[in-house]
């Protein structure tokens, strides 16, 4: 399978992009164009019709032939503007929203400057879950188990700590049981609930990320207290969060199967807000990333990896590390090597309810030309 980059030079990606952007060629693949790519893209995405270096078909009448390039949303330019341009009102921000949240003051004591910081391998992570789960709803054969056992696990955490008082409409809007730290024993008891099930997901491990990045992490372990484990109150205002969506859901489902859509959901409002008009909207952003990514905390399956890490993380890397505007999605294809659908991968990721990427296509011929120059 050929690349319409070549092998020896994949950082012309940002050169190609910037050359195609500035001759105005992208255009926008609509939700009918998306919806019947995702109808006939079948099999591997390595081995698919439509991802080659002989292009695809514009469209079911038209045959011109073009290449897919994809991008992170550019509602996301307004996020790292923000932390370029105006880091200390926005640390100012979130600053004053984390002094209100239960817990939230003694959790981040030290950590401020982290909350500034998106850890977005872990937000990667949370996508790769969700849109695996909202496309078993068409037939696909991963699930999404891990956010599942995500969700299973703060329950059962929850009731644990509570004990015979617990009730779960109460407690999922109330953290005050939670942010005084987690006993011991209450802890243990989690890890055994997992261990019995022959699982391979360790609770203790999960305490390895508050050293990295305290933000994202689901605990921190306080040195001078070996026995009291403290839960990330952004962690625990996520969980009320879904659980206020799937009250306000009309027809809501089983959470096996509806977990997806409601993650991606919050994450999409969050992101459309970044073009709002409230003046904490940043933070506010901030805060809601942090608390998605704290309450994620199962990463096992390997596809939901590649869809999150592979896909979305690398798209963020290029973005944050190159400025790369859009990369074609036949090299993306051809190095992802997946066994699901890339084109309702990518229709999921497009779709206007979460816009988490942005999809053009450009005619062939136009790329060839660009690409036979810059070689």
């Amino acid at each position: 399978m050929k690349r319409v980059l070549p092998d020896i030079s994949p950082s012309l990606d940002y050169t190609l992009w910037k050359r195609l952007a500035d001759s105005g060629a992208p255009e926008s693949v609509t939700p009918d164009q998306r919806k019947w790519l995702s109808s006939i893209d079948t099999g591997h995405s390595n081995v698919s019709d439509l991802w080659t270096a002989e292009g695809r078909n514009r469209s079911q009448i038209d045959k011109t032939k073009v290449f897919d390039f994809i991008s992170l949303s550019k509602l996301f330019d307004e996020w790292f503007d923000q932390v370029k341009l105006n880091p200390d009102d926005l640390q100012t921000r979130i600053d004053a929203i984390v002094e209100k949240v239960e817990g939230g003051r003694f959790f981040f004591e030290g950590q401020h400057p982290s909350l500034l910081e998106i850890n977005w391998t872990v937000l990667g992570r949370v996508i790769g879950s969700a849109v695996a789960n909202l496309g078993a709803g068409e037939g696909w054969f991963v699930k999404g188990n891990d956010a599942l056992t995500t969700a299973t696990f703060w329950s059962e955490l929850k009731r644990l700590q509570v004990g015979e008082g617990y009730d779960s409409e109460r407690d999922a809007r109330h953290n005050s049981h939670y942010s005084k730290g987690i006993e011991d024993d209450v802890w243990q008891g989690i890890g055994d609930f997992y261990r019995q099930r022959k699982t391979s997901f360790d609770p203790d491990s999960e305490m390895l990320r508050s050293t990295s990045h305290r933000p994202s992490s689901p605990f921190w372990k306080e040195n001078h207290q070996p026995h009291r484990i403290y839960p990330n109150p952004l962690a625990l205002m996520h969980q009320s969060l879904m659980y206020a969506e799937r009250r306000g859901d009309e027809d809501p489902g089983e959470l096996a199967n509806d977990h997806g859509k409601i993650t991606l959901q919050i994450l999409g409002d969050a992101i459309k807000s970044l073009r709002g008009q409230d003046e904490d909207r940043f933070a506010r952003f901030a805060i809601k990333i942090h608390g998605l990514c704290a309450f994620h905390i199962v990463r096992t399956d390997i596809m939901q990896q590649k869809i999150g890490l592979h896909l979305f993380s690398n798209l963020v890397a290029k973005k944050m590390t190159r400025d790369v505007g859009g990369t074609n999605v036949p090299d993306i294809a051809k190095n992802l090597k997946t066994a699901f659908s890339l084109a309702k991968v990518l229709t999921i990721l497009a779709d206007k309810e979460h816009k988490i990427i942005d999809w053009y296509s450009v005619e062939k011929e136009t790329v060839d030309e660009i690409v036979k120059d810059l070689t």
